[in-house]
């Protein structure tokens, strides 16, 4: 990485509190994750707001809201990355075939293969119509570490909608035998 100019480094430091904005309403801390303590994240954001700093073009609009989407941006991909690496494994040895066809994975010979739970459920989606497939695709994204809001905003819907959206495909998946097992099978 280059080195900030003195401008740039006063840009960064006088916007601190973007990483702290962002951390407050766009990412969830867990501190029981490594990696997704707050001191780490706000470390994160302050690369980011650096490399924000170093991008950053005057002519094209204010600092502040470029920098908030670049640390936002970036915190959003570093926990993807984290928990990608950390999701629970499980099993497909025992889903039904329309759930490996919705996976493309040929199902005819015998198999040992692991997917995160993210995969799981874009299988589960396939199942699922309407309001429970757009919960089923909003939790999935979720449980890759994308905040709710970021979520509504991707799906173009009121966070509230999201939410309800979740909630229904949540109860569905509690009563789906087959998802349940193989959520269960590690």
């Amino acid at each position: 990485m280059k080195r900030l100019t003195a401008d740039q480094q006063r840009l960064a430091e006088e916007n601190l509190s973007i990483v702290e904005r962002v951390l407050r309403f766009d990412i969830n801390v867990n501190p029981c994750v490594a990696g997704l303590g707050y001191e780490d994240l706000y470390q994160e954001g302050c690369v980011w707001l650096c490399n924000a700093a170093l991008t950053f073009d005057p002519a094209r609009g204010s600092f502040a809201s470029y920098a908030r989407q670049v640390v936002q941006n970036g915190l959003v991909s570093y926990c993807r990355n984290l928990t990608g690496k950390q999701s629970r494994m499980i099993s497909l040895a025992e889903m039904e075939p329309t759930a490996l066809a919705a996976l493309e994975v040929q199902h005819s010979a015998p198999f040992d293969i692991e997917c995160e739970t993210p995969l799981l459920l874009a299988a589960a989606e396939s199942q699922y119509s309407g309001v429970t497939r757009k919960g089923v695709h909003a939790l999935a994204l979720q449980v890759s570490g994308i905040p709710l809001t970021a979520v509504a905003t991707r799906m173009s819907a009121p966070p509230n909608h999201v939410s309800a959206w979740i909630s229904r495909a949540v109860h569905k998946l509690r009563n789906d035998e087959s998802f349940l097992s193989s959520l269960h099978e590690n």
